[in-house]
């Protein structure tokens, strides 16, 4: 990888009133939106057939929960590194590896029939999705004002659960007609197919733009630590406790569809019903957290989710289990793009990738935890009783969101970072170009 500013290519849009250039929320369409759905088909795809895959290696329910918190552990790792090598080399090129990396494991573990080497295995895709994770939101972050923010990154959630609905599907179906192995080796279609989205669509933030990020401190980590810990402490609350449900929950669903004695398929269909619910959420979503706030969808969220987990070993049947995991699609809807909205308004525009690394780091710390947890309660004592534990989570973290987070809408404004007025129907911000006028990223 070449340091970004060193070839990198300034992205120029048509010329707005007088003259100046400006960023469209369209513009993301082939840069961020179409690439994340590819990839999260891949990614959704393994979520009816991980645990499965697993168990035929001959290890049990808490290894099993070990061995789907695997890539979150990877990714948790290497948040924070990431975010250093975003600042250094560059969106699109930390975009490109992490991706390729991706598929490129994918096909291996489809091979693989040891625990431990799967694990390594695992654990190396997660800091491949940390890559991918961390280059997308500083991408957002560095070029979305404010105002925008929470329309595009609800979107880009929607886009995300649009993938989330269709790759458990063909996930289910693919490893039912085919083979498990066989739903790695779709994964890695659907990374290379990624990659070269990228190559054709995707340019870098260039010439004074990328100069300018990293003359202002885009490399201290310690320092966006102490500079921002009151904002990582309390925002952290919402992000450890919402992303350690949604990690439970993604674990749960499948493993109780199990222990009711369904198919793979069948689990597949109803974890894209609720992953149906789940991307509809998206649009209105988005225009709330923009007009009235970030809370007014995160403490529902959480308190649906909550209750949803509660209720979930009520069920004994695929309608009364799939009326459960609709209802918890609901509830995670509600939160499409709420703590990458939240993470995005508290970075600073100086060091916003390293920012967005420690960031992800907390919430890793969340996700990693909840399947490691379903499993170990489920080993101790049931399966259903995990379920309660999670449920207590979201009921715990609606209480830190209304207590503890901060409201951010219009947070850049207060702090003197507001950007240009939006055009009718567009998000705009400048970014300098390096002749003087204004180019976008």
């Amino acid at each position: 990888m070449t340091p970004a500013g060193v070839n990198a290519r300034p992205i120029l849009t048509p010329a707005g009133p007088g003259g100046s250039r400006v960023f469209s929320r369209s513009s993301l369409l082939w840069i961020l939106y179409v690439p994340s759905f590819l990839l999260q088909v891949g990614v959704g795809m393994l979520i009816p057939v991980l645990p499965s895959f697993i168990e035929e290696m001959g290890v049990g329910v808490g290894l099993i929960g070990l061995g789907v918190s695997g890539v979150l552990i990877g990714t948790m790792v290497f948040d924070v590194p990431s975010g250093l090598l975003v600042g250094r080399f560059g969106h699109k090129q930390t975009m490109l590896v992490g991706t390729a990396a991706l598929g490129l494991l994918a096909l291996v573990t489809a091979f693989t029939s040891s625990f431990a080497i799967f694990m390594v295995l695992r654990l190396l895709a997660g800091t491949a999705m940390a890559l991918w994770s961390i280059s997308r939101m500083a991408y957002v972050s560095d070029t979305v004002p404010s105002a925008a923010r929470g329309r595009t990154l609800a979107t880009f959630g929607g886009v995300q659960r649009i993938g989330a609905f269709v790759g458990p599907v063909v996930g289910g179906i693919i490893g039912a007609q085919i083979s498990l192995e066989a739903v790695f080796l779709a994964q890695a279609g659907m990374s290379a197919a990624t990659v070269l989205m990228l190559i054709a669509f995707t340019k870098e933030l260039g010439g004074d733009r990328a100069d300018q990020l990293i003359r202002q401190g885009r490399s201290s980590v310690m320092r966006t630590l102490v500079d921002n810990r009151l904002g990582l402490a309390r925002g952290g609350t919402a992000m450890v406790s919402l992303q350690l449900v949604r990690r439970g929950r993604e674990l749960l669903l499948p493993l109780w569809g199990t222990h009711l004695g369904l198919e793979v398929d069948q689990i597949g269909y109803v974890i894209g019903a609720a992953a149906a619910v789940d991307m509809s959420m998206f649009a209105p979503v988005g225009y709330v957290m923009d007009k009235y706030g970030r809370k007014w969808m995160s403490i529902p969220s959480f308190l649906v989710l909550g209750a949803g987990m509660a209720m979930l070993p009520l069920t004994n049947e695929i309608w009364t289990f799939g009326a459960i995991a609709v209802f918890t699609g609901f509830g995670n809807g509600l939160s499409s793009g709420a703590m990458m909205t939240l993470g995005a308004d508290l970075a600073p525009r100086q060091r916003a990738s390293e920012f967005i690394g420690v960031w992800r780091l907390i919430g890793d710390i969340g996700g990693a935890a909840g399947p490691i947890i379903v499993g170990q309660i489920a080993t101790i004592v049931t399966l259903g009783w995990s379920s309660i534990f999670i449920a207590g989570f979201g009921f715990l973290g609606a209480t830190g969101v209304y207590v503890i987070v901060p409201e951010t809408l219009g947070r850049d404004e207060e702090m003197g970072l507001s950007n240009p007025p939006e055009d009718p129907g567009t998000a705009t911000t400048p970014v300098s170009s390096p002749g003087g006028g204004e180019t976008t990223d």
